[in-house]
């Protein structure tokens, strides 16, 4: 089954050999055991198993769960969720410097700045990797197929988001049409918070001020 919390890859269907058992399904029961002349067929059809692994793999493709780099863009728009979010993003950087986080350590691996990768250069703003991308979308997706706004909704909406069910995952309304999520400080990092403040206006009904409490 497939885990939404963890949204590799199926794995590709067994498309290896599919034209060599389509040729030997129509047989005749009286070739069967000539090796010769399947042999002089499968020098005809031995093209056909690597056309059916590629027409799996652009099927296949066109799933979030799946897709890639420009597949998940083109998801993307159907889903109108840019890759592009505009998150401020706080890098890995030397103890005390401004606008920065340290490392992280074995107590807190979730604690710490991120690392900019060579390939996030040259964008004003920074896009979404293809792993959160990809559970944005997920998320993005489920919420626009929900009928209600309901706890358990923003609940799996978060999970599906942050890959996990935090360890502390506590929604309530602390005030007239203002509610607040408490996460813990150890579980959750920063860009995971500016990711789920930036779902929230998915998730909650028009008006609802939404904050995070770290404890």
């Amino acid at each position: 089954m497939y885990n939404l919390y963890n949204p590799e890859p199926y794995p590709l269907l067994n498309s290896t050999g599919k034209g060599q058992k389509i040729m030997e399904g129509l047989l005749l029961n009286q070739y069967k055991s000539s090796s010769n002349l399947q042999q002089y067929y499968m020098a005809f059809l031995e093209e056909f198993n690597t056309l059916f692994a590629q027409i799996e793999e652009v099927h296949l493709g066109r799933f979030i769960t799946n897709a890639v780099g420009a597949q998940l863009d083109v998801i993307g728009v159907i889903l109108q969720q840019s890759r592009g979010i505009i998150l401020p993003e706080i890098w890995f950087g030397f103890q005390g410097a401004v606008g920065v986080d340290g490392m992280a350590d074995d107590a807190t691996p979730l604690v710490g700045g991120v690392f900019k990768s060579a390939e996030q250069d040259g964008f004003s703003v920074v896009p979404l990797d293809d792993g959160t991308y990809k559970k944005m979308l997920l998320a993005r997706a489920y919420l626009t197929n929900s009928e209600d706004t309901s706890v358990d909704t923003a609940y799996h909406a978060v999970s599906t988001l942050l890959g996990r069910v935090p360890k502390e995952f506590i929604l309530e309304e602390i005030a007239h049409r203002e509610v607040q999520l408490t996460l813990a400080t150890d579980d959750t990092n920063d860009r995971e918070e500016l990711l789920i403040g930036y779902l929230a206006k998915f998730m909650l009904p028009a008006g609802i001020i939404f904050s995070i409490l770290k404890v």
